[in-house]
């Protein structure tokens, strides 16, 4: 074989190897991101709520107000309640809430956060064991995002998965997923996953739950055209062992 064309020989077999390189470096960035059918901030929250019937006599709060622990939010007027502790049937000692002698129920902040409904406004009736509000908690933001993975791309996630979220302000934040879930809906299997969030990257005046974001989930590359690429990349480095 005249030297030109072992060398053609040789040219030949690294372009192939570099195609078959690049090709699988290809397949790991697009079969290693998948978009986000819809996602969203959303929050841990706690109700604010009563064990017995009432009138809600002064409402102190109102949507979107941000509380601090112990903060008065609704003061209701419990004739059952009255009755209860009157006829000795619950102590005041027992109850979540502090009741004033004329049997005036005060409901206080469990802890800090932004009020996000309120469900019984001032001058309503409230049934016992209703949510009178629900308040999201302080420093729990998260996104809340759904995805259609096929059943080979849902075992390449885990709690260790991370997500690249794009607010609306086009900033770019990380997210750890958490919590995977499966919900079929009309034939299809989405799944759902809740990430954390640095909570200080989210600008808490301009956005807050239910604000509309884009994710984008990383899956796990260690798949068989990862191994077969680092395999290769392997080969090429200097000193490798052949």
């Amino acid at each position: 074989m005249k030297f030109t064309t072992r060398l053609k020989f040789i040219f030949g077999i690294l372009v192939t190897i570099a195609a078959c390189a690049s090709l699988f470096v290809y397949l790991d960035y697009s079969m290693s991101r998948v978009s986000s059918v819809e996602a969203q901030l959303d929050s841990d929250y706690f109700a604010v709520g009563i064990d017995y019937s009432g009138i809600v006599e002064e409402q102190l709060v109102e949507e979107g107000d941000y509380i601090k622990k112990n903060d008065p939010l609704f003061e209701i007027r419990s004739s059952t309640l009255t009755e209860a502790i009157k006829n000795d049937e619950v102590a005041k000692s027992s109850l979540l809430y502090r009741v004033t002698d004329d049997g005036t129920v005060l409901i206080s902040a469990a802890a800090a956060g932004r009020v996000q409904t309120i469900n019984y406004r001032q001058g309503a009736f409230v049934p016992a064991n209703s949510e009178i509000a629900i308040v999201n908690s302080e420093n729990a933001l998260y996104v809340r995002a759904t995805y259609k993975l096929s059943s080979p791309d849902y075992a390449r996630i885990s709690n260790k998965s991370k997500l690249s979220i794009t607010l609306p302000d086009n900033k770019k934040i990380e997210g750890s997923v958490y919590d995977i879930s499966l919900d079929t809906s009309d034939k299809e299997v989405l799944t759902t996953v809740r990430a954390s969030i640095d909570q200080e990257a989210v600008n808490r005046v301009a956005f807050s739950v239910g604000t509309p974001v884009e994710s984008t989930l990383f899956l796990d590359t260690d798949t068989w055209y990862n191994r077969i690429s680092s395999a290769i990349t392997s080969l090429l480095e200097p000193g490798a062992k052949k």
